[in-house]
C-alpha cells in the first residue's frame, strides 16, 4: 500500500568535476505513534563532506479502496509558535546538518485519536536558497553553491518515512488462514495496521531463503502469500508491541 520511500534529485552542470556532497540517511522507514505517546523524535544523520540543508515536507496519506489509487495530499506548513489539532506536526521543518553529524526532528499527534491516520514524512537535500526559511543570505548561498553542488553530475538522494498514527483504542486481530492454492491469507479484522516483517521463504527453518520483504497490512484488508513447492512460509507478525514467529 505505501510506495517505496526513497527518491532521487538529479542536479546536473557541465564542469567536469564532483565536489562534496551531502548524504543523508533516516534510520527506519516507518514510524508508529503509539496511543501512549503524543510524539516521537526521529535523528536524520549526515555521513557526507559537506553541510546538508534538508527541507522537510509533510503528506497526508488517503488510502483506496482495496485496488484503487492512494491518494497522498500536501499538508499546509503552519508556524512553530501554531500548535493545530487534528494533524501531524513536524518541526523543524528546515534543517542544517553539519558533515558526519545528525539533527533531531520532532513528530507531534496533538489531535483526538478516533481513527488511524497515515502520513509520509518527506527529508529532501537541497541548495539553499536567500530567503527560503534556511537563514542564508544571498552571498552565503551562493558561496556554498559554488563549493559543494555547483560541479559535475551531483546526486542528492531524499528519503520519506511513513508514519501510523494509531487509534486511542488499538484492536487487534489478525486471521490467517492457509489458501487453498498452497499458500497463506493474512486478514486484518482490527482497527490498526498490522506489519508482517522478514517475509521469506525456505526450504528449512530458516535456510536457503528467498527475498525478505515486509508488508503492512491496514484494517479491514487482507494479504495474500503464493505458496512455493518445497518450501515454508515464515514471517513474524507485528501488533502494536507484540511479535509473534509464524511459519507455515
Amino acid at each position: 500500500m505505501f510506495k517505496r520511500p526513497a527518491f532521487v534529485l538529479l542536479l546536473v552542470s557541465f564542469i567536469p568535476f564532483v565536489h562534496a556532497a551531502p548524504v543523508i540517511g533516516i534510520g527506519s522507514m516507518y514510524d508508529v505513534l503509539k496511543p501512549d505517546a503524543q510524539s516521537l523524535t526521529k535523528r536524520i544523520y549526515n555521513s557526507g563532506d559537506s553541510t546538508a540543508f534538508v527541507r522537510i515536507e509533510l503528506l497526508e496519506i488517503h488510502p483506496g479502496q482495496s485496488g484503487k489509487k492512494t491518494d497522498e495530499i500536501p499538508v499546509k506548513e503552519i508556524s512553530d509558535a501554531v500548535l493545530e489539532k487534528n494533524r501531524l506536526v513536524v518541526t523543524p521543518l528546515r534543517m542544517i546538518i553539519p558533515p558526519n553529524s545528525f539533527q533531531s526532528t520532532r513528530i507531534m499527534w496533538p489531535g483526538s485519536r478516533e481513527k488511524e491516520r497515515y502520513y509520509r514524512v518527506r527529508f529532501t537535500p537541497v541548495m539553499p536558497d536567500a530567503g527560503d526559511g534556511f537563514g542564508l543570505d544571498s552571498n552565503a548561498a551562493g558561496k556554498y553553491r559554488h563549493e559543494t553542488l555547483q560541479a559535475g553530475v551531483n546526486i542528492l538522494t531524499g528519503y520519506g518515512t511513513v508514519v501510523i498514527v494509531q487509534p486511542d483504542k488499538p484492536v487487534f486481530n489478525t486471521r490467517i488462514n492457509n489458501a487453498a492454492s498452497g499458500g497463506v491469507i493474512i486478514t486484518n479484522s482490527g482497527n490498526a495496521t498490522v506489519v508482517l516483517e522478514d517475509i521469506r521463504q525456505c526450504k528449512a527453518a530458516n535456510t536457503d531463503c528467498g527475498e525478505v520483504t515486509r508488508e503492512f497490512i491496514l484494517p479491514g484488508r487482507s494479504h495474500s502469500i503464493a505458496g512455493k513447492a518445497g518450501f515454508k512460509t515464515n514471517f513474524t507478525l507485528i501488533e502494536g508491541s507484540t511479535r509473534q514467529e509464524k511459519s507455515f
